[in-house]
């Protein structure tokens, strides 16, 4: 094979981008399987930025670390960004898809490695696949938001927030060691409902496990 033609080919430069919406949540899942994507496609991956504790229906561009990512890759001629999965993005569809067009407009190339996609949305396929994925995530996150109000209100009117034991808890831990507080919250909450007992609130689980004693890193959910 000709080396003439190997020695011409530029290596890709890109930064990596992750979220997690928890402090508590292990942003290190993201961070490793960006770097191992790059790795195992020849990308020389520059930096990950990292916004901790910052929600999925808040503007990436107001985010410190987005903006911190945005600029970084202007002053350095930087247009590959490496990303999870949408929700990393947004998990409202208006405001993911405003800040993908601007940097689809920019002439970023914008990778979800999760979903093994570069977004298009020039391209018909690519824009369905995108915009299916970011209308499930925003759904998940109004249907969580009516299950912990839901709860808020049937904790309240009982005077008394939803008491849960700690084998309930622990059976859940044990199926699923990897899921985050959230998806653990849902699957609670699904057993319950399952056995004809009233949800419990996030917070009211969070402090369940605290009181519990339970400690444990997080996934990406």
């Amino acid at each position: 094979m000709g080396n003439s033609n190997d020695s011409n080919v530029r290596t890709i430069r890109a930064v990596g981008y992750a979220r997690v919406s928890v402090r508590d949540e292990d942003i290190n899942n993201q961070v490793k399987a960006i770097e191992q994507y790059a790795k195992e496609n020849g990308i020389e991956l520059v930096h990950v930025f990292k916004d901790e504790a910052v929600t999925g229906a808040s503007d990436p561009f107001k985010r410190e670390e987005f903006k911190a990512m945005y600029n970084f890759c202007k002053s350095r001629g930087i247009n590959t960004i490496l990303i999870y999965d949408l929700t990393r993005l947004g998990r409202s569809l208006t405001t993911a898809i405003e800040c993908l067009k601007r940097l689809i407009d920019e002439g970023f190339n914008v990778y979800f490695i999760r979903h093994n996609i570069k977004a298009d949305l020039s391209d018909p396929a690519s824009k369905v696949m995108i915009y299916t994925l970011l209308m499930v995530a925003e759904l998940e996150r109004d249907f969580m938001r009516m299950r912990q109000e839901e709860a808020w209100r049937q904790g309240k009117q009982k005077g008394r927030p939803v008491e849960i034991t700690k084998e309930e808890i622990m059976s859940v831990l044990k199926q699923y060691p990897d899921a985050s507080y959230r998806v653990i919250h849902a699957i609670i909450n699904e057993h319950r409902r399952q056995k004809g007992k009233k949800p419990i609130s996030y917070s009211g689980l969070i402090k369940a496990m605290k009181r519990y004693g339970f400690v444990k890193k997080i996934s990406v959910s």
